[in-house]
């Protein structure tokens, strides 16, 4: 599914309407490629990628790269208190953090949730890890439609490192080559992001 909001562009191959009845599911957008079958490329699946919850450092500070800088929308913003996770109390017995959960084009799915908890650790002030793309790290990957500016936004963040600038890459696929934009930055709590935008996929057309 590709749906455009404020040039972000959510990615999302193979659920597009994970709350509808099959009947009710969206038709795919002209020029989709049709990854999952021919007649029905984006069928109705019983399970959903809804969010991404990043534990962050500083709330405020990751507000200003995923709403400031990459165009998410704050839906919902709240303190709230975990008493299962019992080795975040403070020093009171009570957990705190602060949650935000942000979105772009559907309030279903792709959202980026950010969760700091506000009795802060040792961990939580340490300098993050380097990304060295081994197991356990995690790669975010944003789809836009005009990855200069957003590009440009997302590395003026402070504390973003950028492994990248955008440039063009290929990926194999029986149809032929997938021409795409890449770009990748580290966000200030070490998270890796793909900020991409999509050239050309001859899928598309058959």
């Amino acid at each position: 599914m590709k749906i455009t909001t404020a040039g972000v562009l959510i990615a999302v191959w193979g659920c597009a309407g994970c709350a509808l009845a099959p009947e009710q599911a969206p038709a795919a957008a002209e020029g989709a490629p049709a990854l999952l079958g021919s007649e029905n490329p984006y069928p109705v699946h019983p399970i959903n990628l809804r969010r991404t919850t990043l534990v962050v450092r500083d709330v405020e500070a990751s507000l200003r790269l995923y709403r400031d800088a990459l165009g998410f929308e704050v839906v919902y913003d709240q303190e709230l208190t975990s008493p299962g996770l019992v080795t975040r109390h403070g020093a009171d017995g009570i957990n705190r953090s602060r949650l935000v959960l942000t979105q772009t084009n559907s309030a279903a799915m792709g959202m980026i949730g950010l969760w700091q908890f506000l009795d802060q650790t040792e961990k939580d002030t340490a300098p993050p890890s380097v990304a060295d793309f081994t197991p356990g790290n995690v790669v975010l990957l944003f789809n836009t439609t005009d990855l200069e500016s957003r590009f440009a936004a997302a590395s003026a963040v402070p504390g973003i490192q950028v492994i990248s600038a955008p440039a063009e890459r290929h990926y194999p696929s029986p149809a032929g080559d997938i021409i795409v934009m890449v770009s990748m930055l580290v966000d200030p709590d070490g998270y890796t992001i793909e900020l991409n935008q999509m050239i050309s996929d001859p899928r598309a057309a058959r």
